[in-house]
């Protein structure tokens, strides 16, 4: 019997930000000092929010004896936040910062200056060969539970890019760990993307189905924790400033956002799955007296059983192998995303596609040329004013309509463009996905029934091409 050993991966959010998040150098350097503990067990941790690059340096020293080989990426103005720590030797890297990024009005909500991204770093295991982890960082929401979700396009149609770099690298002979903070509910479109259309698995929801029949009230904080993985925004954690309504049970509980996905294979086997990293320790704050939490977040920490690697997923000659990893493989990663979910999928891009062509339409057509039209008529109306006092007053007017025009033809042409140009990649994307899945339903249709009812399979087909039309009309 080939010989087996574990792999623990871990993820966590840190709450990095400079000048926003609490005590933000006590709870990292606390954040490296518990990873530098080697008894933790962790193989590959993945961490969100190290925006400041004197923190990442801190930490890559605090674990350099546990963790010799680290990364951290760059993006955007800001920075990624983005890091991923091994004990095993990192045989490449990547970064892809994603083509629907936020808004770079909203400055307040900072995720356009980030620049949202997600990177992979290639690990040559010991064990099993070349496990690629991805790791990411979401756009974040700022809507209130339960009115209309302002990034949800956005988020949408990264986890769409984000599933097809996953798609692809599942093709390379090797294993897929996708970790970090999806800002996402376990229900959303986001998390049907990554596992149905990435081909990925839920470690939680492996090994702690969700309790649906019937559905669980009355959960107790720890409950949520437990029972729904819950990792942020729960009245367990020091840092919380609400409690957030769980979007199964609708107590007040918080959410799970963070969690670890992986490629599921007779090689790689998830045998355990906790929310982790939950300690409340001293010495963080100004009087190095209090009591809390290490980030406003916990993490999730799962463990897999890995054997060697005995084929490649893309040169499988064996029957038998085959046999055995289709027999593994979840729901999710055989069926795919349904048709009526990728419909749904269209439904949402081509919503908030609009919202943006009119969005910057607006911008182009009445903001653009009005504030031009004022800064024009002052600048004419200066040299006939008086007292001079007055004509100072209409120059510092004068100033900001000349900046103000100037920045919202930027915004709209440029910024404008190449938004509307992303979400169309995105919505053809996915049209050609549901285009084929479609082809396909009808040929099996086709092939599984009489010659004469042919033709009945090729109106089913228009018909379902005529409903998804009529649905994205709406």
């Amino acid at each position: 019997m080939a010989s087996e050993t574990t792999l623990s991966v871990l993820t966590l959010n840190c709450w990095g930000l400079k000048f926003v998040s609490k005590d933000r150098q006590d709870r990292l350097t606390a954040i490296g000092r518990y990873l530098a503990d080697a008894s933790r067990g962790y193989d590959i941790v993945g961490l969100q929010e190290v925006w400041v690059y004197d923190d990442y340096l801190r930490i890559q020293d605090l674990v350099r004896d546990t963790f010799p080989y680290t990364k951290h990426w760059h993006s955007g103005v800001l920075g990624s936040g983005l890091v991923i720590l091994s004990k095993y030797p990192i045989v490449s890297t990547m970064i892809r910062r994603f083509a629907l990024n936020g808004d770079p009005f909203k400055f307040f909500h900072g995720d356009w200056y980030v620049g949202k991204c997600c990177v992979s770093a290639t690990i040559a295991h010991p064990t099993c060969g070349e496990i690629e982890v991805f790791n990411t960082h979401l756009h974040a929401g700022y809507d209130p539970v339960g009115t209309p979700d302002t990034y949800l396009g956005c988020r949408v149609g990264e986890a769409w890019e984000m599933a097809s770099l996953i798609k692809a690298a599942t093709t390379q002979g090797r294993h897929v760990i996708s970790l970090g903070d999806y800002n996402s509910a376990p229900n959303s479109f986001v998390v049907q993307l990554i596992a149905k259309q990435g081909g990925l698995t839920d470690s939680w929801i492996k090994l702690h189905p969700e309790p649906r029949d019937p559905i669980p009230t009355g959960l107790t904080p720890e409950e949520g924790v437990s029972i729904m993985g819950v990792t942020c925004d729960t009245p367990l954690n020091t840092w919380s400033k609400h409690s957030w309504l769980n979007y199964l049970t609708r107590d007040p509980i918080g959410e799970r956002l963070d969690y670890v996905f992986y490629r599921e294979t007779p090689e790689m086997v998830c045998t355990s799955v906790e929310v982790a990293v939950r300690e409340q320790i001293s010495g963080i704050g100004a009087l190095k007296s209090g009591i809390k939490n290490l980030s406003d977040h916990f993490g999730v920490n799962a463990k897999f059983t890995i054997k060697p690697a005995v084929y490649h997923f893309q040169n499988r000659n064996s029957a038998g192998t085959a046999a055995q990893e289709a027999d593994i493989l979840s729901k999710d990663q055989k069926e795919g995303l349904s048709v009526e979910t990728l419909e749904q999928v269209l439904l949402i891009l081509n919503q908030y596609k609009a919202k943006a062509e009119a969005r910057f339409k607006l911008e182009l057509t009445v903001i653009f040329p009005l504030m031009l039209v004022c800064a024009l008529g002052l600048i004419i109306a200066f040299f006939w004013i008086q007292p001079r006092w007055v004509a100072f007053l209409l120059a510092l007017v004068l100033s900001a309509l000349s900046s103000g025009w100037i920045v919202h033809f930027l915004y709209g042409f440029l910024y404008g463009g190449e938004t509307i140009s992303s979400y169309t990649n995105t919505v053809q994307e996915v049209q050609t996905v549901l285009d084929y899945k479609l082809l396909v339903e009808q040929n099996n249709t086709s092939i599984s029934v009489a010659g004469g009812s042919r033709t009945s399979s090729n109106s089913r087909y228009a018909m379902a091409s005529g409903a998804r039309s009529g649905l994205l009309q709406k």
